[in-house]
C-alpha cells in the first residue's frame, strides 16, 4: 500500500487539505532514486522549493548545509529527470483514469541561459545564448481544461553544427527527410509513450511544427485521436471531390459552413518559438469565427518514403476570423483530426480541443516565470534538467491553482490556502476577505501582497509569486507568536 507523504520536520503523514503547496510533496513520494537516504532528500527539497519557488536557491534553504545538500542531489549521478518526476507521472495517469477522456497538448520550448560562462553541455539558440530544447506532453480535463499533470518530457541539447540550410540554401523537403536523426521524431515518441501507460481515450493536440505526413500517418494507423494544425497547404488527390493536384484551399471553397461563433482571443506580446518561428502581438478581442469542415485525403509528399501510404484519409476543420480589426492578423485555422464532424456539436468540440492547446503555453510561463528555471545559476545540462525536474509537479499546481481560481472562482479558499494562512490574510493583508472566502478572493488577497493593482486587470505570475512568498513570511511569523502565547500562559498557568 503506498504511504502517506511525511511532513519533513516531524515525519508525520502530511494533511493535504490543510496546506495545498507542502502536499506537492505527494507527487514526488516513492521516486525510483536507489535508496531511502536520496528520497529524503527529494522530499526536503520539494519542500523549501515548492514554498519559494520563483526565489534563487540560496533564499529557499535556512542553512547552508541544506544548500550545500541541495547542489549535491542536483549532481549525483545514479538518477535522471524521469527518475525524480515518474511519481507525479504516476498520480497524472490515476488523474486521467478518474476522467477517462482527457487532452494531451504536446509542445516544445526552448530554455535560455544568458551569460558569458560556458555552461556544460549546453548548446547554442539564438544569438550568444545557450540553453536546451524540452518537449513535454501535458495532460488537460477535457469539461473544464484544468491540467491534469505532464506525463512526458524530453530534453536535448543542440551541440553540434546548424543544419538549417545545404549549400547556402534552404533545405528542401526531400533534404530534410533523408536526415536520419531529425528532432521531429519527438512527437511520435510522445505519443507512443503516454499511449503505452493508460487505458483512457486521449485527444492529442498538437501545433503547426508536428504538421508532418509520417506522423499523421502514424497516428491515424494506431486509431489515435488527434487535432493538429496544419503548417502547409497539403496537396489532396483523386480521394476527393475535386482534382488531381488541389490543394486544401481549393477544397474548402466546396466544405459547407457549420457555424458561426463569437470567442474570446487573448493578448500576446510578440515572442518567438523554437525553430526561430516568431509571433507578432496582438490585441485582445472577441473574434466572430466562420467554421466549414470536411472529409478529404491528404496526398503523399513526393519526397516521402514508398512504404507510407500514398493517401491518407482524414478530417479537415477551417477556422477563419470575419472582419478582423485593422492592423490585426485574422485568427486562421486548418485543423487535421480524426474526430467526427457529422454534426455542429462535433466540428465544435474539435475547436475546443485545439484551443485547451494554449493550457500548455501557460504551463511554459509557470515554468519560466512562476518557477525563474532560466535564471537558474547551475553550472551543467544535466544539474538544470534534474532541477527541471523538481520544477515540472511545482509549476503544474501553481498552474492548477490559478485555473481553479479561473474556472470555478466559488470554490471555498480552503480549497487552495490551509486556515491559518486565510486567517494570516484576513488580519495582515491589505485586502479585505469576506467571512467566507472564495478561491478568487483568496487569490487576489494574496496577490495584493504581492502588489497587484486591481485596474491592471488579472494578476500575474510575478506579482502571485511575491504575494505568496509575503504570505508565508507572516505566516512563520504568526506561527511564532502563537508558540510565544501559548508557552506564556502555559508559564501563568504554572
Amino acid at each position: 500500500m503506498e504511504q502517506p507523504s511525511r511532513d519533513l520536520t516531524t515525519d508525520m503523514p502530511i494533511n493535504e487539505a490543510s496546506s495545498p503547496m507542502p502536499a506537492i510533496v505527494a507527487e514526488f513520494y516513492g521516486a525510483p532514486l536507489g535508496n531511502r537516504l536520496r528520497n529524503r532528500r527529494l522530499e526536503r527539497v520539494v519542500a523549501a522549493v515548492s514554498l519559494m519557488p520563483g526565489n534563487s536557491f540560496p533564499r529557499m534553504f535556512s542553512t547552508d548545509a541544506d544548500l550545500e545538500g541541495f547542489y549535491r542531489f542536483l549532481g549525483r549521478d545514479g538518477y535522471s529527470p524521469s527518475d525524480i518526476m515518474e511519481p507525479h507521472v504516476q498520480r497524472t495517469y490515476e488523474r486521467i483514469a478518474a476522467e477517462r477522456t482527457a487532452i494531451v497538448a504536446h509542445d516544445t520550448s526552448e530554455f535560455e541561459f544568458s551569460g558569458e560562462v560556458e555552461r556544460d553541455g549546453l548548446g547554442r539558440l539564438r544569438g550568444n545564448d545557450q540553453g536546451f530544447l524540452g518537449h513535454f506532453s501535458l495532460a488537460i480535463s477535457v469539461d473544464s481544461r484544468r491540467p491534469l499533470g505532464v506525463l512526458a518530457m524530453r530534453t536535448w541539447a543542440r551541440t553540434g553544427p546548424v543544419r538549417s540550410r545545404k549549400n547556402g540554401r534552404r533545405r528542401n523537403g526531400g533534404d530534410y527527410a533523408k536526415d536520419t536523426e531529425k528532432e521531429s521524431t519527438r512527437w511520435r515518441e510522445a505519443v507512443e509513450e503516454v499511449e503505452a501507460r493508460t487505458d483512457a481515450s486521449l485527444i492529442h493536440v498538437m501545433d503547426r511544427e508536428a504538421d508532418a505526413y509520417p506522423l499523421l500517418v502514424r497516428m491515424a494507423e494506431a486509431s489515435r485521436r488527434f487535432v493538429v494544425r496544419l503548417a502547409r497547404d497539403r496537396a489532396v488527390g483523386a480521394e476527393t471531390v475535386v482534382g488531381e493536384r488541389d490543394r486544401i484551399s481549393d477544397v474548402l471553397t466546396c466544405a459547407p459552413r457549420y457555424a458561426v461563433r463569437e470567442v474570446p482571443i487573448s493578448r500576446r506580446k510578440a515572442e518567438s518559438a523554437p525553430g526561430s518561428r516568431r509571433f507578432a502581438a496582438r490585441q485582445g478581442r472577441i473574434a466572430r469565427l466562420s467554421i466549414r469542415a470536411m472529409p478529404l485525403a491528404i496526398q503523399r509528399p513526393n519526397y516521402s518514403g514508398a512504404s507510407l501510404p500514398k493517401w491518407l484519409p482524414l478530417h479537415v476543420v477551417h477556422v477563419v476570423e470575419e472582419k478582423a480589426p485593422e492592423g490585426e492578423k485574422p485568427i486562421d485555422w486548418m485543423l487535421l483530426t480524426t474526430e467526427p464532424i457529422e454534426t455542429e456539436a462535433d466540428v465544435l468540440a474539435v475547436i475546443d480541443y485545439y484551443r485547451a492547446r494554449w493550457v500548455i503555453e501557460e504551463y511554459f510561463k509557470t515554468l519560466k516565470v512562476g518557477c525563474a528555471v532560466e535564471k537558474r545559476q547551475l553550472e551543467s545540462y544535466e544539474s538544470l534538467c534534474r532541477a527541471l525536474a523538481i520544477f515540472v509537479p511545482i509549476a503544474w499546481k501553481l498552474l492548477e491553482l490559478r485555473t481553479v481560481t479561473r474556472t470555478t472562482p466559488d470554490r471555498p479558499a480552503t480549497d487552495v490556502l490551509s486556515r491559518v494562512q486565510i486567517d494570516v490574510l484576513r488580519h495582515c493583508g491589505p485586502a479585505k476577505l469576506p467571512p467566507h472566502p472564495t478561491v478568487r478572493d483568496a487569490l487576489l488577497a494574496v496577490a495584493k501582497l504581492g502588489g497587484h493593482i486591481k485596474n491592471n486587470g488579472e494578476p500575474g505570475w510575478q506579482v502571485i509569486g511575491r504575494g505568496f512568498e509575503q504570505l508565508l513570511t507572516l505566516e512563520a511569523g504568526w506561527a511564532a507568536a502563537v508558540d510565544a502565547a501559548t508557552k506564556a500562559r502555559k508559564g501563568d498557568q504554572s
